[in-house]
């Protein structure tokens, strides 16, 4: 593994965080075997404004590569990370994640950083084995790009689910086109008035005519 491909740790610990010291010492374990290209563990009792550069309110706070975590990961999960983070990949998951733990405005300003993409939220949306959170905030991401670029950037996969065999997922995928306020979405939107399905036959009217 070339030290490029190493990402960088940053752990934000205090003084009586039993907490901090373990996931620390998992840390240190990690670049001990080289998984990790550099590890910086700062006490916020010592620097106060750091933790407030970053927005932390309690610790232990990790941030790995691009992916930001408030809580101990698992060895499996803080391996897991580590992993996404060297190959730049994982970006629905860790959207995911931080949907399942209830945090969607940390979601959407992970998006809106140029961290992820829109793109990177349609798995979550096609995914009806996700947790209810998760199909919720991720409907929820959905509604807060209405009518921006952002949006109207994956119509062609939103027009995608509109193919999927399962009926919700149809029928959201009316909902989230009609949120591009684009009209090029009339034409597909306008193809499911014949659906088998009553509910997508209904909300791809109410596209059309919220269109």
């Amino acid at each position: 593994m070339n030290s490029t491909d190493k990402p960088k740790a940053l752990l934000l610990v205090s003084s009586h965080c039993p907490y901090c010291h373990t996931l620390e010492t998992m840390l240190q374990e990690s670049l001990n075997n080289e998984l990790l290209g550099e590890l910086d563990v700062i006490n916020i009792e010592k620097a106060p404004d750091l933790a407030s550069q970053y927005g932390v309110r309690s610790v232990p706070w990790l941030q790995l590569g691009k992916f930001l975590f408030g809580e101990v990961l698992t060895p499996t999960d803080l391996d897991k990370w580590i992993e996404h983070a060297r190959k730049g990949n994982g970006h629905s998951e860790y959207i995911g994640y931080l949907l399942e733990h209830g945090q969607l405005a940390k979601a959407v300003e992970w998006i809106e950083q140029g961290n992820a993409t829109l793109e990177d939220v349609l798995p979550l949306l096609a995914n009806l084995d996700a947790k209810m959170n998760i199909r919720v905030g991720a409907g929820a991401i959905m509604e807060h790009f209405e009518g921006l670029p952002a949006l109207r950037e994956i119509i062609p996969g939103l027009i995608s689910l509109l193919k999927n065999d399962n009926p919700a997922i149809r029928t959201d995928a009316c909902h989230y086109l009609s949120l591009t306020h684009s009209r090029d979405v009339l034409e597909p939107l306008k193809s499911m008035l014949d659906d088998e399905d009553q509910q997508v036959r209904e909300v791809a009217g109410e596209s059309i005519e919220n269109l």
